[in-house]
């Protein structure tokens, strides 16, 4: 069918993409059934060729064969759309829950960190009050004073409390410790017992200051707060699985519009 083949390289030159050469594979058939049909009717391979040719080129055979195939095209693109379409709302919704999620994990994380700040720096405030009227390395002189501080109702998140103090000459202004190890006078322990599921414990370090004495006090204040670690995962898990699923809606958008104009190339 070496005539067919060169008719119809005419009519596409130079254009090879996948939805071209199955349009031109199809147009061959036609052709190859047209010739075989004249073939019955006592032409040579040929003359059945050339007359196939002629007769397609006369348009009605080709306008009712490209009608066909179009009609076939358009039906498989409203299947190949309405698949793409439901996929987009899938993937929209994705794209919107994962974006909820990471608004509403981020403002939870930064409600922990702003109030865990704000506790420490509270209860720091609490044991700068207590140095300035004790020497802190006479601990029995204030523990009571200290344990019912810890016991407020609006310090109950903190479950450990750790309190370190440089032994320094009396009278001392400074806050560098000059070679003076620091020792932990006073410890909270945390009831590990008591340790609820998804409950993680934040630390707050304060600036070191002075007692009544000069010694050098860092107290180191472990808050108890809920879900704190596993809302930093989801943040960004959420935003990655945002950002992808954005990004896919799109390409299938695209690719919607470009199988239609791909049809309405073929119409015209």
């Amino acid at each position: 069918m070496k005539l067919i083949d060169e008719y119809l390289d005419t009519l596409y030159k130079k254009d090879n993409n996948k939805s071209t050469l199955e349009l031109k594979q199809e147009m061959r058939d036609h052709l190859i059934e047209s010739v075989n049909d004249l073939k019955l009717q006592g032409l040579n391979d040929e003359e059945a060729c050339k007359k196939a040719i002629e007769k397609f080129d006369d348009g009605i055979e080709m306008k009712q064969e490209l009608h066909s195939i179009i009609k076939e095209l358009s039906l498989s693109l409203d299947n190949h759309k309405s698949i793409i379409k439901g996929i987009r709302k899938i993937v929209c919704f994705i794209s919107i829950f994962a974006f909820l999620t990471f608004g509403l994990m981020y403002y939870y994380s930064d409600s922990l960190q702003k109030n865990r700040n704000e506790l420490g720096k509270s209860f720091d405030e609490e044991i700068r009050i207590l140095a300035q009227k004790y020497d802190m390395t006479k601990v029995d002189e204030y523990r009571q004073e200290l344990e019912s501080l810890l016991n407020e109702d609006k310090y109950r998140k903190i479950k450990a409390f750790r309190l370190h103090v440089a032994d320094m000459e009396d009278g001392n202004t400074s806050l560098s410790s000059s070679g003076v190890n620091a020792k932990t006078v006073y410890e909270k322990e945390l009831d590990y017992n008591s340790t609820k599921a998804y409950t993680q414990y934040l630390g707050y370090d304060g600036k070191d200051f002075l007692d009544k004495s000069g010694n050098i006090i860092n107290p180191n204040i472990f808050s108890e707060y809920f879900f704190y670690f596993e809302s930093k995962a989801l943040i960004q898990v959420s935003l990655i699985t945002g950002v992808l699923s954005l990004v896919s809606y799109f390409i299938l958008k695209f690719k919607t519009s470009l199988t239609k104009n791909n049809l309405i190339w073929y119409c015209n």
